[in-house]
C-alpha cells in the first residue's frame, strides 16, 4: 500500500494541471457536501440541549375550519389539558412579553418570557448560578423574581456572579435575580424569564389564546396516543364550552420539528444539491481518469505483460483516486469553513444559542467518509476499464498513439448524460425558487412599506395601566413626532404587519345567540394608523379623534372577517361583543371595512382582524396596548431615527425605545430565510451547470484528439470541414438531449421535496421546465462548438502523415 501511495503521489505530481483541477473540482463538491452536513447535523440530528429532548412536545390549539390551523392556546383550555391528561409527565405553559429594563444605564427593552415555575424542571435545566423558580413564586401575590438570560447578563451586568440575590427594576418593579441561565439556554426567548403568576380569574379565561404550551411525554408513551388523548379531552371541553371552544383540537409537534420546522425543508433539499453537485464532480474527474487511463494504456499493458493481475491493476488505480479525493477533501474543509459565516443565517432565531456550526470530530469523520466514497465512486469505473487491456494490441501501438474503446466512449458519454440530468434537476429547482421569492417580494402586502419607520414604546403596565395615562403618553409623543420635519404621518399600533403572528380574541356577533363566537386577531391602533401605513379603506369609515371613551364603542374589520362572518350581508353597521354574548362587556359597532393585510406572514392566507381605537379600549385588554410607532417620512426614514428617540424621551426619559427598523427591512428579514436558501441552491446549480459544460467539452475534446487520424481520412476523401463541425456538434448535443430527457424524470422526483417551499408556482411549472431545458440545450452547443471548429480544421495531410 505505502509502494501504490508513493507511486501516486509521483504520478499526480507529473500530471500538475489534471490534479490541480481535479482537486479543485472535488473541494468544491467536498467542500459543498461537508458545509451542508455540519449545518444539517447542528440543527436537525444533534440532541437538544434538554433532558431526554425526544420527548418534549408542543402543544397548540387547532381550528383551521376558521383560519387557524395552529394557534397559541387560552388558559382554560390548558388547565383543562393538565388537570385530565394521562399521557405526559408533566405541561408548562408560556407566554411572550415585553418588559423595560431601567436603572444602571439606557432604559432597555427586554424581551421576556413569563413561565409557569415548573418549566424548568420539565425542560431539565439548571442555571449556571442560583435557582429556578419555586412553585409558590408562580403566584400573584408572590415576591417578584426573574432569571437572567447569559448573554444579557454579560452585556448589561458584566457577568457580576454577584447579580443573583440583588434586585433589577422591571417596568418600575423590583425583581429579585434568583439565577443565571447557562449560555446554550434558548427556549422561545434567551435574556429573561419571569413567574406567569396568573390569578384564578385568568387561568378561567377561555377565550384570549396567548400561551405556548410544552410538554414531556412519559416514558414509553407514543406522540399518536398522546395525540388521540389529548383530542378526546378537547372534545369534552368544546362541548362543555361551545362559545369558546368552537371546533377546537389539539395539535401536537415534536420539540425539534418546533424549533427547526421552517428551515427543515430547505436543507433537507440543500443536502440534495449539493449531493447532485458532489455526483457531477466525480462524473467529471471520472471522464479525467478515463482519459489518463487511456493514455497510460501502453503502460498498464507492460505492467500486464511483465505480470501484474487485474485486481492488482485496479488497486494502483484506485490509490490514486482515493488519495486525489483525500487531496480534495481537505481542500473542501477549507471551502466548508469559509462558507459557515453564510451558512449560520440558515439557522433558526430560536436555536441560534444552542446551534454551533464548526468542524469537529464528527464533521472530520464525515469529510474523511465522504473522501473515501467519493474516491472509490469517481475512480472504480475508470480503473475496471483500464484493467481490460488488450495486451498485443496495446503493445503494438506506437507510444504516442491511443485508442478510444467502444466500452471507454460509452461510459463517457453515459457520464455525461448523467452530469446534464443532474444539472437540469438542479437549475429546475433553483428557477422554481428565484420565482418563489420574486413572487413574495413582489407580493402586494395590504400596505405601502416604503418611507416607513418603525419604533417600538412597549409600555410597563404597572405604570401605564390606567388608559388616561396610556393616551396621554401617545398623544404627546404623537404630537412630538408629527411636528419634527420630514414627518407625514405617525401612529400607534399593537403591532405593525409581519411583527407579531398572533394575538386572537374570541368574540360573540349578535343575534345569533346559537352561534359560538370566533376568532380574529386583535389590533388596537390610533387615529390615522391605516393612512400612515396605506391600507385602503373598502367601505365606511376610518377612526377619528371623536372616537374616544365616552363615545359608542366602535370597530373597523379587514375584507376576510365581513366574507367569513356576514357571507351574504353587509358588514357596516353589525355589532359584536369580545367573549360570551352574556358578558357585561360592549357591543363593539362595525364602523369600517378596510383592505387585507398580510399580518401573519406573506405567504400565509389573511386571517380575520378587528382594530379598535385604543382610547376605548379597558385596562383588561392592556395585553394588546399599542407598543409600535409607524411613521411616514418625506425622504429616507432611518434618518430620523435619533430624532424620533428623542422625542419619546422628552415625554418619559425613562421609557425604551426599541426595534428601530424600516418597514421595508421587516419585509426584507420576511424572506431572509428564502433569499439564502435561494441563492445556495443557485450556487450550486451554476456549479453543477459549469462541470456539466466542461464534461462536455472535455469528452468531445478528448474524442476529437483520439480521432484525429479517422477524421483525416474523412477530409481526404472529399468530406468538408462543416460535415465534420455538424458531426461533432450533432454529437455533443446528442448527449445534451439525452440528459434533459433524463433530467426531466428526475427533477419530477426531486421538485416534490420543494413542494413546501414554493409560492404560487407550480413545482412542475412548464415555463422553468422549458427555459432550463433551453439553457442545457445552449450551454452543451457553446461547450460542442470549440472541439468542433477543432476537429473541422484538421489539416488531412499532417493526420495521414501521423497516422
Amino acid at each position: 500500500m505505502l509502494n501504490d501511495l508513493r507511486y501516486a503521489f509521483r504520478m499526480l505530481l507529473k500530471s500538475p494541471g489534471f490534479t490541480v483541477v481535479a482537486v479543485l473540482t472535488l473541494a468544491l463538491g467536498i467542500g459543498a457536501n461537508t458545509a451542508i452536513f455540519t449545518l444539517v447535523d447542528a440543527v436537525l440530528l444533534r440532541p437538544l440541549p434538554f433532558r431526554d429532548p425526544e420527548r418534549l412536545v408542543m402543544i397548540w390549539e387547532s381550528a383551521p375550519e376558521i383560519g387557524f390551523p395552529r394557534n397559541e392556546v387560552a388558559p382554560a383550555n390548558f388547565a383543562d389539558w393538565k388537570a385530565q391528561n394521562q399521557a405526559f409527565e408533566d405541561m408548562a405553559a408560556l407566554r411572550g412579553r415585553s418588559v423595560n429594563l431601567t436603572g444602571d444605564g439606557d432604559p432597555e427593552k427586554i424581551e421576556a418570557i413569563a413561565v409557569t415555575a415548573n418549566s424548568f424542571s420539565l425542560l431539565g435545566v439548571k442555571p449556571t448560578l442560583g435557582r429556578v423558580f419555586l412553585p409558590e413564586e408562580d403566584r400573584p401575590e408572590a415576591t417578584k423574581v426573574t432569571l437572567i438570560g447569559y448573554g444579557l447578563w454579560q452585556r448589561r451586568f458584566g457577568g457580576d456572579p454577584g447579580l443573583v440575590g440583588k434586585d433589577v427594576l422591571l417596568d418600575g418593579e423590583k425583581f429579585t435575580v434568583v439565577g443565571i441561565m447557562p449560555p446554550y439556554f434558548q427556549f422561545l426567548g434567551k435574556d429573561l424569564w419571569v413567574p406567569l403568576a396568573f390569578s384564578p380569574g385568568e387561568w378561567a379565561n377561555r377565550g384570549a389564546h396567548y400561551l405556548a404550551v410544552v410538554a414531556r411525554l412519559k416514558d414509553g408513551i407514543k406522540l399518536k396516543q398522546a395525540q388521540a388523548e389529548l383530542e378526546t379531552i378537547t372534545r369534552r371541553i368544546a362541548q362543555d364550552h361551545p362559545i369558546d371552544a368552537y371546533k377546537l383540537r389539539a395539535y401536537l409537534l415534536p420539540l425539534r420539528e418546533q424549533l427547526a420546522g421552517e428551515v427543515r425543508p430547505a436543507l433537507i433539499v440543500l443536502l440534495l444539491a449539493v449531493g447532485c453537485v458532489l455526483l457531477i464532480a466525480c462524473g467529471n474527474i471520472a471522464n479525467l481518469q478515463l482519459s489518463r487511463a487511456t493514455a497510460r494504456n501502453r503502460e498498464i499493458a507492460v505492467r500486464t505483460a511483465l505480470g501484474a493481475g487485474r485486481g492488482r491493476i485496479v488497486r494502483q488505480l484506485l490509490t490514486e483516486s482515493v488519495l486525489l479525493a483525500g487531496l480534495g477533501g481537505l481542500a473542501g474543509l477549507l471551502v466548508a469553513e469559509w462558507s459557515f459565516t453564510f451558512l449560520k443565517q440558515l439557522i433558526p432565531e430560536s436555536m441560534a444559542l444552542s446551534t454551533q456550526v464548526r468542524i469537529d470530530a464528527q464533521v472530520l469523520g464525515y469529510a474523511l467518509l465522504i473522501s473515501l466514497v467519493t474516491g472509490v465512486i469517481f475512480g472504480v469505473a475508470p480503473a475496471a476499464q483500464a484493467a481490460k487491456v488488450d495486451l498485443n494490441q496495446s503493445l503494438k501501438q506506437s507510444a504516442g498513439r491511443t485508442t478510444l474503446g467502444g466500452g471507454g466512449k460509452k461510459l463517457r458519454g453515459s457520464l455525461v448524460v448523467a452530469e446534464v440530468a443532474l444539472s437540469f434537476a438542479l437549475l429546475v429547482g433553483a428557477g422554481l425558487l428565484i420565482q418563489t421569492f420574486v413572487r413574495l417580494r413582489h407580493l402586494d402586502p395590504g400596505f405601502r412599506p416604503e418611507n416607513l419607520l418603525v419604533v417600538n414604546t412597549t409600555l410597563p403596565q404597572r405604570k401605564y395601566a390606567e388608559l388616561p395615562k396610556r393616551g396621554a403618553f401617545y398623544q404627546q409623543v404623537l404630537e412630538r413626532v408629527k411636528a419634527l420635519p420630514g414627518v407625514i404621518s405617525a401612529a400607534y399600533t399593537t403591532a405593525v404587519p409581519l411583527t407579531w403572528k398572533g394575538g386572537t380574541n374570541g368574540f360573540s356577533i349578535e343575534g345569533r345567540s346559537q352561534m359560538p363566537g370566533q376568532d380574529a386577531n386583535h389590533r388596537q391602533i390610533s387615529p390615522n394608523y391605516f393612512q400612515t401605513l396605506g391600507i385602503p379603506l373598502r367601505r365606511g369609515r376610518f377612526f377619528d379623534e371623536h372616537d374616544g371613551p365616552q363615545s359608542m364603542p366602535v370597530a373597523i374589520i379587514n375584507e376576510t372577517t365581513a366574507r367569513q362572518f356576514w357571507p351574504s350581508e353587509d358588514a357596516l353597521g353589525k355589532r359584536f361583543k369580545l367573549g360570551p354574548p352574556d358578558s357585561s362587556d360592549p357591543w363593539w359597532t362595525i364602523v369600517g371595512i378596510v383592505g387585507d393585510v398580510k399580518q401573519m406572514g406573506l405567504e400565509v392566507p389573511v386571517k380575520a382582524e378587528m382594530y379598535f381605537p385604543y382610547q376605548q379600549m379597558a385596562t383588561g385588554f392592556f395585553f394588546f396596548a399599542p407598543q409600535s410607532l409607524a411613521i411616514r417620512t418625506a425622504g429616507d426614514p432611518a434618518s430620523l431615527a435619533a430624532a424620533v428617540r428623542r422625542e419619546v424621551w422628552g415625554v418619559d426619559p425613562n421609557q425604551p425605545v426599541s426595534d428601530i427598523t424600516t418597514m421595508e427591512d421587516i419585509l426584507e428579514s420576511e424572506v431572509a430565510q428564502r433569499r439564502s436558501g435561494m441563492a445556495l441552491l443557485a450556487a450550486f446549480a451554476t456549479l453543477a451547470l459549469l462541470l456539466a459544460s466542461l464534461g462536455i467539452y472535455g469528452v468531445l475534446s478528448y474524442a476529437v484528439t483520439l480521432r484525429t487520424p479517422e477524421i483525416g481520412v474523412r477530409l481526404a476523401l472529399g468530406a468538408q470541414p462543416g460535415d465534420v463541425w455538424r458531426m461533432v456538434v450533432r454529437e455533443g448535443l446528442g448527449l445534451a438531449f439525452l440528459g434533459v430527457g433524463l433530467g426531466l424524470t428526475v427533477s419530477f422526483a426531486l421538485t416534490r421535496f420543494l413542494a413546501s417551499l414554493l409560492f404560487n408556482v407550480s413545482a412542475t411549472d412548464v415555463r422553468t421546465l422549458a427555459s432550463v431545458s433551453l439553457l442545457l440545450i445552449s450551454i452543451a452547443f457553446v461547450a460542442s462548438y470549440l472541439p468542433a471548429r477543432r476537429a473541422a480544421k484538421v489539416d488531412p495531410m499532417v493526420a495521414l502523415r501521423y497516422e
